[in-house]
């Protein structure tokens, strides 16, 4: 049995959400952004073309990205939805095919961005767009960003030798493709399930994609959401989108349905931001799953996963001062109130507000467990 050609038509260039970054529609406003990226030669080693030399240059790469037809869809990488620290780009779509390409900036390497920003493209390509086939071109010496694609699912399907010139020399090109069904199998079955963590009234699982519609009832509630750096979602679409990426296993850190049974998913735990030393720890549930202890249990695992598993010296905490829930979770498991950030923090519809640091050591909390680190 053969598959149906299928040519879908591109929607519209939406905003799209990850766990830690805002995928923007790229506008000239990011020309000078980008300038800095191109014209970098370390960035620029492994990329179709040698750096740029004049913004020229540079205007006439971001003119091919900005194309607004059925072919190219182009994101502005960001944390924010402001700044950008790169670009993914699915192009030259025709009968359901397409390509991916990625950059960014030096400081914003190392961190998984490019992982999460990709895997953001894929879900939109393969959900909303509904294409049959992602390829990736790469020069084959650029370890880094095979080892990306393979953890995403790509499959490498061989190299083109010789294929095409950079600054005078023939070089090879590693190919690199992903199938819709690949993708779907990767969302439903991620491939590192982390493991169950129990603790009082909360079984912590590893998150599912299917688990999105069930999260709606708090990303999709203006209350549960005040204290969020985003406003509540629109449609229930916008928390698939979120939650796909956590699913399909890309590198953004340690993600858990929080439950009561080890079904039913009642919120979401995570573990993100990720230094030698140290992670960030976060949560979110439904309304309905208030008031029942499920936070400061959820809390606790984590806190056991991150010290005896992870090894971590620190986890922290961030938080909207005015959310006194969370500080009373945070403060019954140990964290020290560390201060305040005035207004530090953006949140995306404009409104600029203050963050609250807390931290709690490996040292406290061994202290306060009985010295029990198993």
């Amino acid at each position: 049995m053969t598959n149906q050609v299928r040519n879908p038509a591109a929607p519209e260039h939406a905003t799209l959400l990850t766990p830690r970054l805002v995928l923007r529609p790229l506008s000239w406003a990011d020309t000078d952004a980008m300038h800095a990226i191109l014209s970098d030669a370390e960035t620029m080693r492994y990329w179709s073309h040698p750096p740029v030399t004049s913004i020229e240059e540079t205007k006439a790469s971001m003119e091919k990205a900005l194309v607004e037809d059925d072919t190219v869809r182009t994101w502005a990488v960001t944390t924010d939805g402001r700044d950008c620290l790169g670009w993914v780009t699915l192009f030259g779509v025709r009968d359901g095919i397409g390509w991916v390409g990625y950059i960014l900036s030096p400081a914003a390497r190392g961190k998984g961005y490019g992982e999460e920003a990709v895997a953001g493209a894929l879900n939109h390509a393969f959900g909303a767009w509904g294409l049959h086939r992602i390829a990736a071109n790469i020069d084959p010496r650029n370890h880094r960003s095979a080892g990306l694609l393979l953890r995403l699912g790509f499959t490498w399907e061989g190299t083109q030798r010789q294929d095409f010139v950079y600054g005078g020399t023939y070089l090879d090109t590693g190919v690199f493709g992903i199938l819709a069904s690949d993708w779907q199998k990767r969302r439903e079955n991620p491939p590192a399930l982390l493991p169950t963590l129990r603790h009082g009234p909360a079984i912590l699982r590893p998150l599912k994609a299917s688990d999105a519609d069930a999260l709606h009832a708090a990303y999709g509630d203006p209350d549960s959401m005040r204290y969020m750096p985003h406003k509540a979602h629109d449609s229930i679409e916008q928390t698939r989108d979120k939650m796909l990426s956590m699913a399909s296993g890309a590198r953004s850190g340690w993600h858990w349905a929080i439950t009561t049974d080890g079904g039913e998913c009642l919120g979401w735990a995570l573990l993100l931001k990720e230094t030698p030393a140290q992670v960030n720890l976060g949560y979110i549930l439904t309304p309905a799953a208030r008031g029942k202890g499920l936070a400061k249990a959820a809390t606790a695992a984590m806190l056991r996963y991150a010290f005896t598993v992870l090894k971590k010296n620190r986890v922290e905490a961030e938080l909207d001062p005015r959310n006194t829930a969370s500080a009373r979770v945070l403060e019954a498991n140990g964290f020290v109130r560390e201060g305040i950030r005035r207004q530090g923090y953006v949140r995306l519809h404009g409104e600029v507000v203050d963050n609250c640091l807390y931290g709690i050591l490996a040292s406290e909390w061994t202290a306060a467990n009985g010295g029990d680190e198993a």
